[in-house]
């Protein structure tokens, strides 16, 4: 397993993919601090302009962190099948099992090297740029604790969205129904669940357990608003995250190992 991760660092490292998409994110998120900066400077009257407004974005849309995991996946598995690398490890006698872990370890690390990288610049070009009371915490200090806070809150289910994509690669071949699949499973059966929870209780607790319904209705942040708040400032919103990251983790591995002795690779 160690070969074939290392042969995989090196087509991933090799390759243009995981940096064209580093840099995509990262100037998306430069892009957007710019622009405030911009507006900052010259439309007097301009109140958006500051540290707590950027972060803002990213502390309430957490999910963003299941969605990189998606993307990094997708687009560095894309020429699998095609440049037959599947096929090539099990006829050199390679563990399917194997295999399938050692894709979860090697894009979970990719993932995370790459969140970090944008997640820095990020936060740099922010304080660089933009205006901040360090007299004030919830103008300057709080709001990057949040992030960060929220940042390693969100890494375990992170990485169970990187392994639920392999996993659903491993059962499908098209891209677009690993991409239903994914999508299914993160935000389209939570809601189902949240919106079944109006009427039965039981229900309402299960939804209350699922990532992507706990992000959209315990997490408070507002520019107008003094206060800032989020589930993973609280020792037990921040085990809940990381107790359901975990079962996560043992879910989709699960489901991946069941595909891929499953699927045939040719």
């Amino acid at each position: 397993m160690a070969n074939y991760m290392k042969s995989e660092f090196y087509r991933i490292l090799h390759g243009r993919t995981i940096y064209l998409l580093t840099l995509a994110l990262t100037s998306l998120l430069v892009l957007m601090n710019v622009v405030l900066f911009l507006f900052m400077t010259y439309a007097p009257g301009f109140y958006y302009g500051t540290v707590r407004f950027s972060f803002i974005w990213p502390i309430s849309d957490m999910q963003a962190f299941y969605i990189g995991g998606f993307l990094v996946v997708m687009l560095l598995s894309s020429d699998e099948y095609k440049n037959g690398v599947m096929k090539n490890a099990v006829a050199g006698g390679m563990n399917r099992i194997h295999i399938f872990i050692g894709k979860c370890i090697v894009y979970g690390i990719v993932a995370m090297i790459s969140a970090a990288v944008i997640l820095a610049v990020y936060i740099l070009t922010t304080y660089a740029l933009l205006e901040a009371d360090f007299s004030v915490p919830l103008e300057s200090t709080l709001p990057l604790k949040v992030l960060l806070t929220g940042a390693a809150a969100n890494l375990p289910f992170s990485l169970a969205s990187v392994v639920l994509t392999v996993a659903l690669n491993q059962i499908f071949q098209k891209e677009i129904q690993v991409s239903i699949g994914w999508a299914s499973v993160t935000y389209l059966i939570p809601l189902a669940v949240r919106l079944l929870g109006m009427q039965i209780q039981p229900c309402a607790r299960i939804a209350s357990w699922l990532p992507w319904n706990f992000l959209s209705t315990e997490v408070s942040v507002a520019f107008g608003s003094m206060q800032m708040d989020a589930l993973w400032m609280h020792p037990e919103g921040f085990l809940k995250e990381m107790i359901v990251g975990a079962v996560g983790i043992l879910l989709f591995s699960a489901v991946g190992i069941w595909g891929i002795h499953k699927k045939d690779i040719s």
